[in-house]
């Protein structure tokens, strides 16, 4: 072999394996969706929000732990989960509430065909 280069066969001695980043980065493309997709009934939001709560929980014990190194990248998946959740829920209370409010609306319907029936085309009669 060459000098000052290791006579290792294959791969590096001593080097640490790869840092498991997976839990970190799944956490913020959740929290990066629940934060976006918040205008599709709010179901969306709450469903990737709860998602990248968990993976962003654990991508942190995993980088507190040594495993990963990306704390940060699991923080903000942690932190835009919570606020997917935030805005999931509001949104699917404003959706609640507009029709509640429009089922117990005492307004009358501005329609003057509304619940009559239409009116019918009379063909005017020869005798």
């Amino acid at each position: 072999g060459y000098p000052g280069y290791p006579q290792a066969g294959y791969g590096w001695p001593g080097m640490p394996p790869a840092p498991q980043n997976g839990m970190g980065v799944a956490a913020m493309v959740l929290g990066i969706i629940s934060c976006t997709l918040f205008c599709l009934y709010g179901v969306v939001s709450l469903v990737t929000g709860i998602l990248a709560v968990v993976f962003g929980i654990k991508g942190r014990k995993r980088a507190e732990a040594g495993v990963a190194t990306n704390h940060g990248q699991a923080q903000a998946g942690l932190i835009m989960g919570i606020i997917g959740i935030i805005l999931g829920i509001a949104v699917i209370v404003l959706i609640a509430v507009g029709i509640t409010a429009a089922i117990n609306s005492d307004e009358p319907y501005d329609d003057p065909y509304y619940g009559a029936r239409a009116p019918v085309a009379t063909v005017p009669s020869h005798h």
